[in-house]
């Protein structure tokens, strides 16, 4: 009798650590495969913030001090980016349709070229016609 309950530890140990090792293997290949995309996060987020940045200054110099600038992308399945900037300020509200849109073209020069991103740029009009 002693025996098959000396066995039965035995076996019970092992499974145990079978599992605990599996467990432990299945954890550090989560944890590269997360890795892996990090570094093309970092390296779009870095050309995201540069574009903000840019946007800013252009708008700047060219007298709309203060611009709200939101960047929203939108990352596919397939890694396709679309980026949208919507800019605010009150003085592009007062500005003709036509004059937003040579502005909006003179603003996309500043958006990085990446296979697969598309950008838009948009104007946020909050004053009452």
């Amino acid at each position: 009798m002693k025996r098959k309950t000396g066995s039965f530890q035995f076996v019970a140990a092992t499974i145990l650590l079978v599992t605990v090792a599996a467990i432990s293997f299945v954890g550090t290949v989560m944890a590269r495969m997360s890795a892996g995309g990090a570094e093309p996060e970092s390296y779009y987020r870095e050309k995201e913030q540069q574009l903000v940045r840019d946007t800013r200054q252009e708008l700047e110099r060219q007298g709309f001090v203060n611009s709200g600038i939101m960047l929203t992308r939108v990352v596919e399945g397939d890694g396709r980016r679309s980026y949208t900037v919507t800019i605010h300020h009150g003085e592009i509200d007062r500005m003709e349709e036509a004059e937003r849109e040579i502005l909006a073209r003179e603003l996309a020069a500043f958006a990085f070229e990446e296979d697969g991103s598309s950008f838009q740029y948009r104007f946020l009009i909050t004053a009452q016609p």
